[in-house]
């Protein structure tokens, strides 16, 4: 008898999803305009908090540093999801070659009627 998760676990996993849900919504809520005005205002507030003054030369090489630290961030999570990709694609080439392997020693299977 196959073990059944338990209920307690299907409710956490539930949870979990639609909190998920929830945060992927409210992200999209923010135009791409909104999301540079906060960047902008979050890197002035940084770099004020580091001592430097507005229009000083501290202050735009930290902005232009915050920048960078924003593209590479972005940057790797684009990397990231290429990658992933990429490794899902590859799992299910390699399941498309071993179900037709299974199939071609066993054609009479479950999986390789059509």
């Amino acid at each position: 008898m196959k073990d059944r998760p338990s209920l307690h676990a299907l409710q956490s996993t539930l949870s979990l999803g639609l909190v998920a849900l929830l945060g992927i919504s409210l992200a999209g809520c923010m135009s791409g305009a909104e999301r540079r005005q906060v960047n902008l205002a979050e890197d002035g507030n940084t770099c004020s908090s580091f001592g430097a003054r507005y229009g000083s030369p501290a202050y735009n090489d930290c902005m232009l540093a915050q920048q960078r630290r924003r593209d590479l961030k972005q940057i790797e999570e684009l990397e990231k999801t290429r990658l992933t990709t990429e490794i899902a694609r590859d799992a299910q080439i390699m399941a498309d070659r071993a179900r037709k392997q299974r199939c071609d020693r066993d054609p009479d299977r479950r999986e390789c009627q059509r």
